[in-house]
């Protein structure tokens, strides 16, 4: 597993922030529609552009060329990205947590982004499935 930036405060609590009735194909959040613009960069080879809405700090952590070399070494643990599912909202603290599922080669994957109020991107995460949140 490669996890890199901050995901939840400590004593940090999640709760299902979809809006969408059962059934029903839930609408995109702005922090839906940036997770997937930064996982579409990613997965495009753009990694500039991925970066752009990192904050201070995560943009310290990982420039470009690390977010580079840490989706080739995710890629050799989990086979290559074939494609993803819709995104999910999740709230912590002052956290909104947006968790795309990723089908990869070998085993099922997951891009999570933790976002400031700010809409700046304060973690983002290659997970395996199912990776808890909290």
């Amino acid at each position: 597993m490669l996890a890199v930036g901050v995901l939840v405060p400590a004593g940090g609590s999640a709760t299902a922030a979809t809006g969408a009735p059962p059934g029903a194909a839930p609408s995109l959040t702005r922090y839906d529609t940036i997770a997937v613009q930064t996982l579409d960069s990613i997965v495009n080879g753009d990694f500039t552009a991925a970066t752009a809405r990192f904050d201070p700090t995560v943009r310290k952590l990982l420039p470009p060329d690390a977010l580079a070399r840490a989706w080739v070494v995710y890629q050799d643990q989990m086979g290559r990205y074939r494609s993803h599912g819709g995104p999910m909202d999740t709230s912590s603290g002052t956290f909104t947590v947006v968790s795309v599922p990723l089908s990869m080669e070998r085993r099922a994957g997951e891009f999570r982004v933790t976002f400031h109020g700010d809409m700046s991107i304060a973690g983002l995460f290659f997970l395996p499935a199912g990776f808890p949140i909290a």
